[in-house]
């Protein structure tokens, strides 16, 4: 017997004209307000001139995350393939889209559609999607879907906001339209950038799990792969509360100055990306300390340190 899932649909109006709303949608990869997408790449294209309408393929990776609650060994991997398919005609002024995963499936198979009209001098957009799991039992199931909702309201923010940000790049007066056009490497302005301070939090935690686990495999020369990840998002999370606990803005604080982030309130207009101007200073202090003289003197250990440490290798 077939299952349903979950389903929702959203309603929107764009204050900009169709052939500026549906140029963003194709250009959105890459942008500051998504940096959970990996990679993006067009495997097919092709134009019909009968009906006037343009075919797209896309292979998109994404990176996800498991929820706190998640048993262990129930995804074997962080990431995820999503085939996108595109059509439009300008003739018309529409445009459809549907993407869903390729991978994870029977755990949680998620399918968005996305439709455009063009109207006057704005554009109508609709979009739903559909969550749905196989895995486990009813209770299991149920809470994965609804897991999958919360998180698709979570991401439907940013987004929009990097919707938002290639309609105004767009604009014919935008300094940075040719270089988007052009397919060329772009300085978003950090006004732009996700402001979100829960989001902001979940992003540096992320790096610094990655962080300690290329530390752990350079140190101790361990080559298994973890693809186990303790998620960052709670579905229990209130989307529209931007306030952090005291614990969790001294956190956030401490993970600023680690990778060299400017706080939040000191992001100004400038149209260079802060994070990629100043670099984390951690990989070189490490390097020297390696390959520093005193690093390399040989020594006699300690006895208890090698008893320790024939009893971590047995």
């Amino acid at each position: 017997m077939s299952r349903t899932g979950r389903m929702i649909d959203v309603a929107l109006i764009y204050s900009h004209p169709f052939h500026i709303v549906c140029q963003a949608y194709s250009l959105r990869y890459p942008n500051p307000a998504s940096s959970h997408v990996i990679t993006s790449d067009i495997i097919q294209r092709d134009w019909d001139p009968n009906s006037n309408t343009m075919r797209s393929t896309r292979l998109v990776m994404k990176r996800g995350t498991l929820p706190s609650w998640a048993p262990r060994g129930m995804i074997e991997k962080a990431e995820t393939w999503v085939l996108e398919e595109s059509s439009i005609n300008l003739v018309d002024g529409t445009m459809t889209l549907s993407n869903r995963n390729l991978d994870h499936r029977r755990v949680m198979d998620v399918v968005e559609r996305v439709n455009l009209q063009a109207r006057g001098e704005v554009t109508d957009a609709t979009c739903s999607v559909q969550v749905t799991s196989s895995w486990g039992f009813h209770l299991i199931r149920k809470r994965i879907e609804h897991y999958g909702l919360n998180r698709f309201k979570r991401q439907s923010a940013n987004s929009r906001q990097g919707l938002r940000m290639m309609m105004q790049i767009l604009q014919s007066t935008s300094p940075l339209r040719q270089s988007l056009l052009n397919a060329d490497k772009i300085n978003y302005p950090a006004i732009l950038l996700p402001s979100s301070l829960k989001g902001r939090l979940r992003e540096l935690r992320m790096q610094a799990a990655e962080k300690k686990k290329l530390l752990s495999q350079i140190l101790l020369g361990s080559n298994k792969d973890e693809t186990y990840f303790k998620s960052i998002d709670q579905d229990e999370v209130d989307l529209d509360d931007e306030n952090l606990t005291i614990e969790e803005e001294a956190e956030l604080n401490l993970l600023e100055k680690e990778f060299s982030y400017e706080p939040l309130q000191n992001l100004g207009n400038s149209f260079i990306d802060k994070r990629a101007e100043k670099k984390s200073l951690w990989f070189w202090r490490w390097k020297w300390h390696m390959t520093s003289p005193a690093s390399n003197r040989s020594h006699t250990p300690n006895p208890c340190c090698n008893d320790s440490a024939s009893h971590i290798n047995k």
